[in-house]
C-alpha cells in the first residue's frame, strides 16, 4: 500500500505568543490585553509543544491539519503584534 501523505515532522518557531518587554513598557494598558489574546491563540493549538530555553517553541504535529492550525495561530499572533505596534505608532511622543 502506498501512502501519498507525508507526515509532518517536528519544527521550531520563534515565540510569537509573548509581548516583548520593551513593547509592553511602551504599550501600557494595551499590553496585558495583547498578552491575553496571544495566550488564548497559543492555548487553542492542540499540538504537543516544548518551550525552548531561548524562547522558541517546538511543535510536534501529527498530521497536516496540525500544521495548518500552527500556521494559522502564527498568523493570528502576528496580527496581534501588528495591531499593538500600530497603537504605539499612533500615540503621541511625550
Amino acid at each position: 500500500m502506498t501512502v501519498d501523505v507525508v507526515m509532518p515532522s517536528a519544527f521550531t518557531v520563534d515565540d510569537l505568543w509573548h509581548v516583548p518587554v520593551p513593547v509592553a513598557r511602551r504599550a501600557g494598558r494595551a499590553a496585558p490585553d495583547a498578552q491575553r489574546a496571544l495566550a488564548a491563540i497559543l492555548e487553542r493549538i492542540e499540538v504537543p509543544t516544548v518551550l525552548r530555553d531561548d524562547g522558541r517553541l517546538t511543535f510536534f504535529p501529527h498530521d497536516p491539519a496540525d500544521v495548518a492550525a500552527i500556521r494559522a495561530a502564527q498568523s493570528a499572533a502576528r496580527a496581534v503584534h501588528a495591531h499593538l505596534l500600530a497603537l504605539l505608532h499612533r500615540q503621541p511622543v511625550p
